[in-house]
């Protein structure tokens, strides 16, 4: 199934932070009921990371922790290895014309490459993403 938006870890992140709920990552997700994603590799390691966090700051348990990285590996996400293997070059133009980090900027370029829109949270990542006329999921 060929991917119909890019998402990045800002919203998988949204879905399982116990802090507070978002309708616009909760609508996201319900997309994905009919529709595949497509992220970068790294986004796994972000992901990781910030759930790791919550484990370590108490606000989610490891059981937790595991069931939530068990029910994103299971939805329709596709990973692109071009996205590192072969476009760092864009990535790096992307990440300096518009300020971001090589993170979000791997994001970017996912999208661009692909024509496809972006789902995020991240303010700086959208303003880029409209700027370079990419449209907002």
């Amino acid at each position: 199934m060929s991917p119909s938006f890019v998402i990045d870890a800002s919203i998988i992140v949204a879905w399982n932070d116990p802090r507070e709920s978002n309708s616009y990552a909760d609508g996201v997700l319900d997309c994905l009921e009919k529709e595949t994603a497509i992220t970068s590799p790294l986004c796994c390691l972000e992901v990781n990371n910030v759930l790791r966090l919550f484990e370590k700051k108490e606000l989610i348990t490891s059981f937790d922790l595991e069931r939530t990285i068990a029910f994103v590996d299971s939805l329709p996400i596709l990973r692109d290895r071009a996205n590192v293997d072969f476009s760092m070059p864009l990535t790096l133009r992307l990440s300096r014309e518009y300020g971001l980090t090589i993170y979000d900027a791997c994001y970017l370029e996912l999208a661009v490459r692909l024509n496809l829109p972006l789902a995020s949270l991240d303010n700086d990542l959208i303003k880029a993403a409209k700027t370079a006329k990419i449209a907002i999921k």
